[in-house]
């Protein structure tokens, strides 16, 4: 039942990162291929020559979309047939759901979700979703089923797991003490809905304590090897862990669709939640939709807003006017860009994530597993995605194996760091890998993505605090309150354009 959400988790009892630390001479070697490394930590420093510009030019819109991820593309998807403008800091749209490109091969540099039971996605995401052709309703079985089904991940091939140096089938095997945590969470089966927004409010007391407490409460095996993989498993979706969570997210987890009583077809793109952008890119006119232009200023003006935007392709100074904003960037830099809205997220914890791409040389392994779960690292390693499993037998040539790690919140900036030990960051990764992997892995090139920033973690307190009223000022993103999956993105962006 493991959902491979976004990118992995937070490293374990590390006081630094691992490349800091590691002396393993395998790990310090050079490589014979070329390794890239990419992050927008840097993008700040523009800032200061953006203040030193004039204006070159000026546009009006009827509402301004900040931040092409998820939930700033749902929004522009819901005013396609009305007046706006979306600007994006990065080359590409995605956000943390963004991918790469290389030879025709995709390569998800972020979220890498895996979909299942469409019904249970919520009344908007549904509808969105079907109007891109992602799911398809069959009136003869009463269900929904994915339209592109060449990427299906076959049941045999779904998942494998890595502990103590032996494989196995899933991260959680059916114990007494696994039996008695589902026996527990019975009574909350089919009330975690999604999106969240639409959360009982009798169940909302559980936002307040963490799910670690909460397991305390039920009298939950407390054995240290039976919480290592609940943590791992709520790492996996939440970036921290039982212990920083929150009850309702923890329970949400395991409660929110029927795992364990119906078949599920399980759906999942090579280039991860990017296979979802580019569905809603394609319904978007160009001449709406900005890239590599970086928001440092917004300023109320009358009952609009005027904002300063740098033009990083062209190092020209944009200044747009429009009557309503909707915020869909990451909330940690909304005091530095809109000093004058009071930003109700400020206490929100972000998770760093890295994304290492590995491409291989030999033709695609037949008999890979779709989700590699590895829980013997204690660097932050949380295992790997194999793309051949994806493509249902149509890819040609190169394999790619998508390696996730997380970091702590206070790790962050040793991030700036990664290109500095990028041969041992890769040289690490594919040691996890062979550990997994029949055959050997010959690498043609590698990838590295960081995101400082990459999901908020859904600590106590942190659902269901009610939108700020601000007017046409909007918010939208997972880290708006909401869970940090695919769907709250989505439904966040909705609801703030709908709410124009």
């Amino acid at each position: 039942m493991e959902r491979r959400k976004f990118i992995k988790k937070t490293a374990l009892g590390l006081s630094v990162p691992f490349w800091l630390t590691s002396c393993h001479s395998d790990f310090l070697n050079g490589n014979d291929f070329p390794i890239s490394v990419s992050s927008l930590a840097q993008s700040g420093h523009l800032i200061k020559n953006a203040l030193t510009l004039g204006v070159s030019k000026k546009r009006q819109t009827e509402t301004l979309i900040v931040g092409g991820g998820l939930a700033g593309m749902a929004a522009a998807y819901t005013l396609k047939h009305k007046d706006y403008l979306l600007v994006e800091l990065d080359d590409r749209y995605g956000g943390s759901s963004s991918a790469n490109n290389y030879q025709g091969i995709a390569l998800g540099r972020g979220a890498h979700y895996d979909l299942a039971y469409p019904a249970y996605y919520g009344a908007e995401v549904l509808k969105m979703f079907e109007q891109l052709g992602v799911i398809e309703y069959q009136a003869w079985t009463d269900s929904w089923s994915f339209k592109d089904r060449q990427h299906l991940i076959p049941a045999a091939r779904r998942q494998q797991c890595f502990q103590d140096g032996r494989l196995r089938k899933a991260v959680m095997p059916k114990t007494a003490a696994s039996q008695k945590l589902m026996e527990r969470l019975l009574p909350f089966e089919g009330r975690m809905v999604m999106p969240t927004r639409l959360t009982p409010p009798d169940l909302q007391y559980l936002d307040h304590m963490t799910f670690d407490a909460f397991l305390n409460t039920q009298n939950i095996d407390t054995d240290p090897s039976f919480r290592k993989l609940i943590d791992y498993q709520i790492l996996d979706d939440y970036g921290g862990t039982s212990q920083q969570v929150s009850a309702l997210a923890g329970i949400h987890y395991y409660t929110c669709r029927p795992y364990q009583k119906q078949f599920v077809e399980l759906f999942s793109a090579p280039e991860g939640n990017q296979y979802f952008v580019n569905k809603i890119h394609k319904q978007l006119s160009s001449q709406r939709i900005l890239n590599q232009h970086l928001v440092y200023h917004i300023e109320k003006q009358g009952a609009g807003y005027l904002v300063d935007v740098l033009d990083i392709t062209h190092n020209e100074r944009l200044q747009i006017k429009t009557d309503a904003l909707i915020y869909a960037g990451q909330k940690h830099s909304l005091p530095y860009i809109a000093p004058e809205i009071d930003s109700p997220f400020k206490k929100n914890v972000y998770a760093p994530w890295m994304v290492v791409n590995i491409l291989m040389k030999q033709k695609p392994n037949n008999y890979g597993f779709w989700q590699n779960e590895y829980l013997d690292s204690e660097s932050g390693f949380l295992g790997f995605i194999d793309s051949s499993v994806q493509h249902q037998g149509s890819l040609k040539g190169l394999q790619c194996l998508t390696g996730y790690y997380c970091l702590k919140p206070e790790h962050r900036s040793q991030l700036l760091t990664v290109a500095d030990h990028k041969d041992r960051i890769v040289n690490e990764t594919l040691t996890y890998m062979r550990a997994m992997v029949k055959g050997p892995i010959q690498p043609e090139a590698a990838f590295i993505h960081v995101m400082g920033h990459a999901m908020s973690i859904p600590t106590p307190h942190y659902l269901f605090n009610p939108y700020p009223e601000i007017g046409n000022f909007k918010f939208a993103g997972a880290d708006t309150g909401r869970l940090p999956l695919l769907f709250e993105a989505i439904d966040s962006g909705i609801m703030a354009a709908n709410s124009l």
